[in-house]
């Protein structure tokens, strides 16, 4: 059956391929709700079959921009949704997921106590387009009360720093409940469109297809750029290299999670932090990280323990880095967005797919992770691609099926 399978079928199986957690669940969907018999190999081998096919696209997309010249790469082309740009903003966030990964290694036997790791990361990139309007001045110059209430920052951060909390006494951890009960108002731009593209490949090849991805999106035309990260230097490289003309923006949450390592880390007690805390984020929020730095250079310079004096250096070296990219209120003024969560969600979808203590990938990774990622775009690529195959195909598979 899997030989003759009409591209309705195709679509179905990629489709539960890709939105299950594995080939062998997607099995047993097909089977009790499209009646579908197909085996979980069956599936894998179409989903990859077409995961191929997308990646020979990809590739082609990516060949047929490096091949235009260098003015026509920096204009919208022609067939470019129609924005009005005058209230969007054109952004590029960059991030990272987690997936095993089986290399050469697999399988042979490794010294004695070498720990051996099957983790990669795959890069991600969404391309977004938002809503938001220029200001005379900042909009929001009051920190939201939000990012002034333990119960909702605190969670968060631990989150993305898994920092230490110390005694159930002194921190005791927020309920999650709770926290979503007092959800606040949105201060961040909302989000439009979004389209994914991901990969293995290290970062420059990321930056190459968001580079290409952008242009087919008409991001030239965009009167305000921005290109979202955290503090990860490869993510700024890819700013350079590809986005020069982006404004760069760190993660508001990523800076705020140092923050309050540095606060936990310099006081004696759980209600001393917070206020130290809360007083580096009004600062933060209103573009004055330059302050935060400076108290942080003293408390580095007096601290006793050599453990505590490291944890303080490492807050105090990604806020030195980043001050550049944290001019939150000129960001705010200009109606760009501040915080990477869209991108945070992409990567959590991702990962649902891919990432798993029981999954190790071999070479299916690449062509797995493409469709999730065009499963994820809001600009429909898959459909383009379903709309499209039949008049690309040749006939050379049934012919040779047939012999």
């Amino acid at each position: 059956m899997e030989a003759t399978c009409s591209p309705e079928v195709q679509r179905k199986v990629v489709a539960a391929s890709t939105e299950c957690r594995s080939y062998e669940v997607a099995s047993r969907l097909l089977a009790e709700l499209a009646d579908l018999d197909l085996g979980a190999k069956a599936c894998e081998r179409i989903t990859q079959r077409i995961g191929r096919k997308r990646l020979d696209q990809r590739t082609a997309r990516c060949e047929s921009y490096q091949s235009l010249p260098l003015p026509q790469q920096q204009q919208a082309p022609a067939d470019a949704p129609g924005n009005s740009w005058e209230a969007r903003v054109a952004g590029v966030l960059v991030d990272g997921g987690r997936a095993q990964l089986r290399d050469e290694r697999w399988g042979q036997p490794h010294p004695p106590g070498e720990t051996v790791r099957w983790w990669r990361e795959p890069k991600v990139a969404c391309l977004a387009t938002f809503s938001g309007r220029s200001h005379a001045g900042d909009p929001l110059p009051e920190v939201p009360a939000c990012l002034l209430d333990p119960l909702w920052v605190i969670p968060r951060v631990k989150d993305i720093k898994r920092a230490r909390l110390g005694t159930s006494e002194d921190a005791p951890v927020p309920c999650a409940a709770k926290a979503r009960e007092e959800k606040p108002p949105r201060w961040s731009p909302e989000p439009l469109v979004r389209s994914v593209v991901a990969t293995f490949q290290p970062y420059e090849q990321l930056g190459a297809l968001a580079q290409v991805e952008a242009y087919h999106r008409g991001f030239a035309e965009a009167l305000r750029k921005v290109f979202l990260g955290d503090g990860h230097l490869a993510n700024w490289s890819i700013h350079e290299q590809y986005f020069a003309c982006y404004t760069p923006v760190t993660d508001l949450m990523h800076a705020l999670s140092y923050v309050y390592q540095a606060a936990l880390e310099s006081t004696a007690d759980m209600l001393s932090c917070w206020q130290r805390c809360g007083r580096w984020i009004r600062w933060v929020w209103q573009g004055q990280v330059r302050q935060v730095i400076d108290e942080l250079t003293s408390l580095v310079a007096t601290a006793d323990e050599p453990r505590s004096r490291e944890t303080l250096q490492q807050s105090l070296t990604y806020l030195t880095n980043n001050a550049d990219r944290m001019r939150y209120h000129d960001y705010r003024q200009a109606g760009l967005p501040i915080t990477t969560t869209l991108i945070e969600s992409t990567i959590k979808q991702l990962n649902r797919r891919m990432k798993g203590t029981e999954k190790f990938w071999g070479p299916g990774a690449e062509p797995q992770l493409q469709l999730c990622a065009d499963r994820l775009s809001e600009t429909l690529p898959l459909a383009t691609f379903w709309q499209t195959r039949p008049n690309n195909q040749t006939g050379f598979r049934k012919s040779r099926t047939n012999k």
